[in-house]
């Protein structure tokens, strides 16, 4: 790894916990708002196809539902993007995660007001994407809590990796690092299926456990590493 990239590696942000972490977030969110809601909060662009897609069935509520997802997401991306520019030191980022982990950890006391809760969840997603956007799983450039992209780039590394041999010690890294963020994604969306069917509503807990564990690893990089004073 060059100094450079060791550098990129060390910020908090870009970390291989890290990543690790907001892919499963993004799996334990896209899973539990499609069983509970029928639509998606965190990714968009597959909240679009299924808009379409059901659009001629008819159902005004389904329709209804996609549509506050994805403006809703949008404002809080937009929220998000005006609050960094304001950011005075590195613990914006914990602050931008605050209101998802606060609304995921009290949806299931009034989980019967849907049309609140999906706004709600929605632009709080938002928000937390674009706070964790641009960050790197070390070197590597990804993006959070979505996995189509990151599975095309896992696949042409481990590819690569088959056929340059002189190349492996490099190319292996990357290739796991991209399995990661993967594998995370993955997995986030298999356990919080299954706990939601256990559970129900209690199974959004799963996305709260993360952010904690997000919100608390980044916080403690921080002071060791001394960045409070930066706009990371």
């Amino acid at each position: 790894m060059t100094e450079s990239a060791h550098k990129l590696a060390i910020m908090p942000q870009n970390t291989r916990l890290m990543a690790f972490f907001l892919g499963s977030v993004g799996g334990c969110l896209d899973v539990f708002s499609h069983m509970q809601f029928g639509t998606l909060i965190a990714t968009q662009t597959g909240n679009i196809l299924l808009l379409i897609a059901d659009w001629g069935e008819k159902n005004l509520t389904k329709t209804l539902d996609s549509i506050l997802s994805l403006v809703f997401f949008t404002i809080g991306f937009i929220l998000a993007i005006l609050f960094k520019e304001r950011a005075k030191n590195a613990h914006w980022r914990s602050v931008g995660i605050l209101p998802l982990f606060i609304s995921s950890f009290l949806y299931p006391f009034f989980s019967e007001y849907k049309l609140i809760w999906i706004p709600l969840l929605a632009a709080s997603t938002g928000m937390m994407m674009l706070t964790f956007t641009g960050s790197k799983i070390e070197e590597h450039d990804y993006v959070i809590m979505m996995t189509s992209g990151n599975y095309r780039k896992m696949v042409t590394a481990w590819f690569d990796f088959l056929r340059f041999k002189d190349r492996r010690p490099l190319i292996k890294r990357q290739a796991i690092n991209y399995s990661i963020v993967v594998g995370s994604f993955v997995g986030g969306a298999i356990i919080t299926g299954i706990l939601t069917h256990i559970f129900q509503t209690y199974a959004i807990w799963c996305v709260t456990a993360v952010l904690f564990a997000i919100i608390l690893v980044y916080t403690t990089l921080v002071k060791a590493y001394d960045l409070e004073e930066e706009v990371l």
